[in-house]
């Protein structure tokens, strides 16, 4: 929100300069960004009266003008079509720094001299008006400095409104916290006009079929305006706004938002078809052309306003072309009303359409304040545009209901801040911002906030009313006491706090994504039409399509992540995250929460080396990381197998992990569909995924310590020809099982699969380490229990020894 301190100077006493002011505002919780001056450096740009226009003797286009300067007259060469003997105008003499940095000097331009320049409104820095010099008006003087005559030196102050603060979206709101904090009185402008026009319900009616939609609509008539260029205060006002100025009609509706909040709309009266307003939804599919130009297709969504026949307007978004105010309006119907906030937010989003009434609407306009601002446009366009006001306006609003009332106990707030006020001090604090404060009992209030605080809905919203004007600087610093408490962290914390670490000590970074995403998500990722990532919970009023739904898997949010990284340039990604899923399994219930840990490797392992060489990740590089974390973990026992096909992974590299029977996790190599799908162009990404829920219902191995060896290993190698479609833990289990105490450790060292064997078999090499904790094993009690493991194997697996 642009705020000018001069305009806001008309509605309330200010003191403190700007730099002062800005702080206060900031410290009442209205952030004030930034800063612009307008008309600094223009000390020497005074008034000027023309004398004289001759014709440029070198150039066509230009004049030269003699020019009063309140001490001489000097010779101005000047270019502008509406320079005229009398005029009075701005003028910038030598040394006088431009708005566009330069600076200016005197010369000759086509062979004549020229003295000084005669500004536009734009070189000025006060409009975006380059039509011609300004012409300045009133009781004027040569040599007057112009900051005596204009609203500068001026300071626009950039304020970031929250968006529970809707109230503050206007000048008068801005002023009326100043006028709060500081103490001051609010002035409002006077809003006087004569109704000289037939009775309202002679010339309009208004019919409301959507009154939660549209709770109020009040509407007038004003006829016989006369259209032309908006006078110079409200040209300046609007371009510092950022609104640009189009005429006197339309530039009045657009002040008054300013100025008081309310978006406001001007109809071209003739052009309603039975002159008169109806407010409906629109059809799924009807179609309708924006001011902007654009023929947009509308859904159920939208609110729209509508004559006797057709849509006219996008309500609280934008007018249509075939009722906009044109060079030959004469009659005006003038719309103020309240738009149900969802409603227009809804609307704005469907249609990709955002402007300054929908940004009003969306964040809740003043519902007790669109019958003043009607007036005041109607003065306003009185004024400027002249014309006759219908008699008396039209005011539906079939939902009035009256403001809620808030039990407000002093002590409560005091308590709360750790603060000492008395209830007449903080009673005057909240009857400063226009709440009707009543005592209840001896230290209770009651408040009524007004209409155009619609945040204020709770005791706890008043508490913090009066911290703001009393002024957090003045709240004491108090420390928190905090008392020793033997309660221990929820399991899944611990676990969360015990792999992170892990994690980062394997070399991964983590990651927060959304917990929104869009269904679309579920669909690239290739989950079945009965998949539990399904299970959607709706968003009522998402920010985006593309956050519509609550997320169901954490592999779309880190997909996402690789490809923002990858478009920046890095392609060797270790990532992970923890996060909650959220499954909707029963309609109308709060959705099923769980916990996953989800983790990535992209591009090559440790990057290229210092001989040139790199080496692409792989399936194991995975499932090693995977191996590590379970371990740390307490989950040493662990298989990697199942028949499923598992979403979004290639089924030729994929696999759940097992521990004790329960699958506690996935791992596997992203499947080029989704690669392609997500427009990653990476072959080589690898996922493994935790559920944490299982984790923790599984009982991990203790950890104890074992003694150094005081006996002798022997290893044996060996090679098994088996079906590679037999998970090679199968020989693991079995060499472990079979061979008992006397086997220490089982490790695979390599895994083959070429033309030296059957195409549908593969070769495990594992290397067996046995070794007796008592005693020294001698060489035919090993040949023994190696033969018989060799056995349980070819028994177990249908396995045999490779020869060779």
């Amino acid at each position: 929100m642009k705020a000018s301190l001069q305009w806001l100077k008309e509605y309330v006493t200010i003191d403190a300069k700007p730099e002062e002011l800005g702080h206060i505002l900031t410290m009442a919780g209205l952030e004030v960004e930034g800063m612009e001056t307008i008309g600094e450096g223009f000390e020497q740009v005074i008034v000027s009266r023309i004398l004289e226009v001759r014709p440029h003797p070198n150039a066509d286009r230009l004049s030269l003008c003699m020019v009063e300067t309140g001490k001489e007259t000097i010779q101005v060469v000047c270019g502008a079509p509406n320079v005229e003997v009398g005029a009075f105008s701005p003028l910038a003499l030598p040394g006088v720094t431009l708005p566009g940095g330069g600076v200016l000097k005197k010369g000759r331009i086509r062979g004549e001299l020229s003295e000084g320049m005669l500004l536009a409104e734009d070189e000025l820095g006060l409009t975006d008006d380059h039509s011609g010099i300004m012409i300045l008006s009133g009781a004027l003087s040569s040599g007057t400095s112009l900051f005596r005559v204009l609203p500068i030196p001026d300071t626009i102050f950039d304020v970031s409104i929250t968006p529970n603060r809707p109230d503050c979206t206007c000048i008068i709101g801005i002023a009326r916290e100043i006028a709060a904090v500081t103490g001051q009185t609010l002035r409002l402008p006077e809003i006087t006009f004569k109704e000289d026009a037939p009775p309202i319900g002679d010339l309009t009616n208004v019919t409301i079929l959507d009154p939660q939609g549209c709770p109020r609509y009040a509407a007038g008539v004003i006829q016989g305006v006369k259209q032309g260029i908006s006078p110079f205060w409200i040209r300046y006002r609007l371009h510092q706004s950022g609104v640009r100025s189009i005429n006197n009609l339309v530039d009045v509706t657009n002040y008054v938002m300013l100025e008081m909040g309310q978006p406001l709309h001007a109809f071209d009266y003739n052009r309603l078809r039975e002159n008169r307003i109806v407010v409906r939804r629109a059809e799924a599919g009807e179609e309708f052309s924006t001011l902007d130009g654009q023929n947009r297709k509308l859904s159920r969504e939208i609110l729209m306003i509508c004559d006797g026949e057709r849509p006219v307007a996008l309500a609280g978004i934008m007018g249509g072309l075939n009722s906009e105010v044109a060079e030959k309006t004469r009659d005006l119907l003038i719309e103020s009303a309240f738009f149900d906030p969802v409603t227009i937010r809804r609307g704005s989003k469907f249609l990709g359409l955002s402007t300054e009434a929908s940004y009003r609407f969306e964040r809740g306009a003043d519902i007790g304040g669109t019958k003043r601002a009607l007036k005041r446009a109607m003065s306003l366009i009185l004024d400027l545009a002249g014309g006759r006001i219908s008699s008396r306006i039209i005011d539906n609003f079939p939902g009035e209901k009256p403001p809620p009332t808030i039990p407000f106990r002093t002590e409560k707030a005091n308590s709360a801040l750790g603060i000492s006020l008395t209830g007449e001090k903080m009673k005057g604090l909240l009857k400063s911002l226009e709440m009707e404060v009543e005592d209840f009992g001896e230290n209770d209030l009651t408040v009524k906030p007004p209409s155009f605080r619609v945040d204020i809905q709770r005791e706890v919203d008043l508490i913090e009313e009066v911290a703001r004007l009393y002024g957090f600087d003045n709240i004491p610093v108090t420390y928190p006491r905090i008392r020793p408490s033997d309660e221990i962290d929820a399991p899944e914390l611990q676990l969360r706090d015990t792999i992170r670490p892990i994690m980062t000590g394997l070399g991964f970074s983590e990651i927060i994504t959304y917990s929104f995403i869009s269904p679309d998500s579920i669909d690239r990722i290739g989950a079945d039409k009965s998949s539990d990532l399904r299970a959607f919970t709706v968003i009522m009023n998402p920010l985006t399509v593309d956050q519509s739904v609550l997320r169901t898997s954490l592999i779309p949010g880190l997909l996402g992540a690789i490809r923002t990284n990858f478009n920046h340039g890095e392609r060797n990604l270790k990532l992970f995250e923890w996060g909650k899923l959220f499954f909707q399994k029963e309609k109308d219930k709060q959705p099923i929460e769980k916990l996953c840990l989800t983790a990535a490797m992209t591009g090559s392992y440790g990057g290229k080396k210092w001989n040139g060489q790199e080496r692409q990740v792989d399936f194991y590089d995975i499932k090693g990381a995977a191996e590590v974390l379970l371990k740390e973990i307490g989950l040493s026992n662990l298989r990697f197998g199942g028949d499923e096909t598992l979403c979004a992974f290639d089924p030729e590299y994929s696999c759940e992990i097992i521990f004790a029977d329960k699958m506690v996790g996935r791992l596997g190599k992203v499947s080029s569909r989704v690669i392609d799908a997500y427009d990653l162009r990476e072959e080589n990404i690898f996922i493994f995924e935790l559920d944490i829920e299982t984790l923790l219902s599984v009982q991990p191995v203790e950890r104890k310590f074992r003694p150094f060896a005081k006996y002798p290993a022997v290893f044996r190698d060996i090679s098994i020809l088996l079906d590679r479609r037999i998970e090679s833990s199968r020989i693991v289990d079995t060499i472990l099982r079979q061979g008992g105490a006397l086997t220490e450790s089982v490790d695979i060292f390599d895994l083959y699969e070429g033309n030296k064997i059957a195409a549908s078999e593969k070769a495990v090499a594992l290397r067996i380490c046995y070794r007796s904790e008592t005693r020294t094993l001698d060489g035919d009690e090993i040949n023994r229990l190696h033969d018989s493991v060799i056995e349980a194997v070819r028994l177990e697996t249908g396995g045999r020894l490779r020869e060779g």
